[in-house]
C-alpha cells in the first residue's frame, strides 16, 4: 500500500494497488474505454446517473504522480457514488464494505471528544452491529444472552475509524462474512477483488441496521406526539428491532444524550446498494429509544392469554403438592409457537402430569409476563387437558 502526500489540506489516505482499484472498478459496472498502453480511461456503467464523469488511471504504479492520480480517481468516484472518499477506499480495502457513520456533536475542538462520550459510542456501535447481526438468526424482540458465535464474529471483523468534523466516527461493514482480518494482506500484492454475492452476510446485516434506525425514529416521534403507545415496539406489525438495537440507537448520543446524525452507505460491489441516507436522532427521540428497549426487556403483563400446546417439562419439591410446567406452544396473544412457564396446584399438575405421559395437548388462560427471555402465565383462569381421539 502507498500512502498520499499531504495536498492542499486534504487528509492523508492509503492509496490502492492499480490491479485492486481496476478490479474495484470493475465490480462496480465501470468499463474500460480506451487503453493507449500509458493510460487507462473508464466510464461509468449505463445505469450511472453522470454519464459523463470518467476516470484516467496510469497504466503502472512506477509513475511520479500515481498517489495523486489515484486520488483524483477516488474522488470521481466517490462524486458519482454519492458517498466520502473515505468510504470508497474503506470499500476498496475490504474488498467489499458498507458503511455507517456517526457525527457526534461534542463541545469540543474538531476531531475531538470527551472520552466518555467517545467510549460510549463506539460501544454503543459494537453493540449495534452484533445485535442486527443475531437479528438475522433470530428475530426475537430479546435477544438471548448467549449470542450467536456468527453474529460475534462479524463484528470483531468491522474497523471502527475517526475523522474531523464535529466528530465523526466510521464503521466500516465488509460484505463478506469471513475473509483475512488484516487490511491489505490480499492488496498489497495487488491482487484483484473477488465477485462479491448479490446478499452478502455483510449487505444483510447493513440493510438491517438501517431499516432499523429508521423505523425506531418514526415510532420515537409517534410515541413522543402522543399517536402511538411506548408498546408499539413490541408490536411484530410496527417494528422488529430488538432491545438491545434500541439501547444501541439511545447510547450513541453518549450520557448527556447529545443530538447525533447516522449516515449509511452501501458498496456497488452487491447488487441492490441503496442511495446514501442520512438520520438525525434528537435527544427526546434517544430517550424514548431507551424507554421502549426497557419496556421490551420488562414488558408488562397482558391479560388473558391463552397458550396452547404440549407439556414438556414439569417440577416440584416432593411427591405432593403444587408444581411448574412448561407449556411448548402457540398463544393468543402474537400467534408464535413459544415456551411458557405456569404454575399450578395439586390437582392441575397431576393432570398436566397425565397430559405430559399421554401426549396429549393442554390449554392455559392467564395474565402474560415477559423478563427478558422468559415468559410465563400467572394468575391462571382456566387449565385443562384436550382430549384425544378415543378418549371420553
Amino acid at each position: 500500500m502507498t500512502t498520499l502526500g499531504n495536498t492542499a489540506g486534504e487528509d492523508l489516505m492509503a492509496v490502492p494497488g492499480l490491479a485492486t482499484f481496476t478490479g474495484y472498478l470493475r465490480g462496480a459496472g465501470w468499463d474500460l474505454e480506451d487503453d493507449d498502453g500509458r493510460t487507462t480511461l473508464w466510464r461509468p456503467g449505463p445505469d450511472a446517473q453522470d454519464q459523463q464523469i470518467r476516470v484516467v488511471l496510469p497504466a503502472s504504479e512506477n509513475v511520479r504522480d500515481y498517489a495523486e492520480r489515484i486520488n483524483e480517481a477516488i474522488r470521481a468516484v466517490a462524486y458519482l457514488e454519492e458517498r466520502l472518499p473515505d468510504e470508497v477506499v474503506s470499500d476498496i480495502r475490504f474488498g467489499g464494505a458498507d458503511n455507517v457513520s456517526v457525527r457526534l456533536t461534542p463541545d469540543a475542538p474538531p476531531g475531538e471528544a470527551p472520552l466518555l462520550l467517545a467510549h460510549a459510542a463506539i460501544s454503543a456501535l459494537r453493540s449495534y452491529v452484533i445485535a442486527s447481526a443475531a437479528a438475522l438468526d433470530n428475530e426475537v424482540l430479546v435477544l438471548p444472552s448467549r449470542l450467536p458465535q456468527r453474529a460475534e464474529s462479524y463484528a470483531a471483523r468491522t474497523r471502527v475509524s475517526a475523522h474531523p468534523g464535529s466528530f465523526v466516527l466510521s464503521l466500516a461493514l465488509p460484505l463478506a462474512e469471513s475473509g483475512t482480518d488484516e487490511f491489505g494482506d490480499a492488496l498489497a500484492d495487488q491482487i484483484p477483488l473477488l465477485d462479491v454475492p448479490s446478499q452478502p452476510f455483510g449487505r444483510k446485516v447493513a440493510s438491517r441496521m438501517l431499516a432499523v434506525a429508521e423505523t425506531a425514529k418514526r415510532l420515537a416521534d409517534d410515541v413522543s406526539d402522543g399517536r402511538k403507545p411506548i408498546s408499539s415496539f413490541g408490536h411484530p406489525d410496527e417494528s422488529n428491532a430488538n432491545a438491545t438495537e434500541l439501547e444501541a440507537l439511545s447510547l450513541l448520543g453518549g450520557p448527556d444524550r447529545d443530538a447525533y446524525q447516522i449516515r449509511f452507505s452501501q458498496s456497488p460491489l452487491a447488487r441492490g446498494a441503496q442511495e446514501p441516507r442520512g438520520l438525525r436522532i434528537t435527544p427526546g427521540q434517544q430517550r424514548i429509544l431507551s424507554e421502549a428497549a426497557d419496556f421490551l426487556r420488562t414488558r408488562k403483563s397482558r391479560p388473558a392469554v391463552t397458550v396452547t400446546g404440549l407439556v414438556v417439562r414439569l417440577f416440584r419439591e416432593g411427591k405432593l403438592g403444587p408444581g411448574e410446567a412448561v407449556i411448548q406452544g402457540v398463544d393468543d396473544d402474537t400467534g408464535q409457537a413459544r415456551r411458557v412457564r405456569i404454575e399450578l396446584g395439586e390437582a392441575d399438575y397431576t393432570m398436566a402430569l397425565r397430559a405430559h405421559e399421554s401426549g396429549l395437548q393442554v390449554t392455559a388462560t392467564g395474565d402474560l409476563e415477559i423478563r427478558g427471555t422468559r415468559r410465563s402465565l400467572r394468575h391462571l383462569t382456566s387449565f385443562y387437558v384436550i382430549p384425544g381421539l378415543g378418549d371420553d
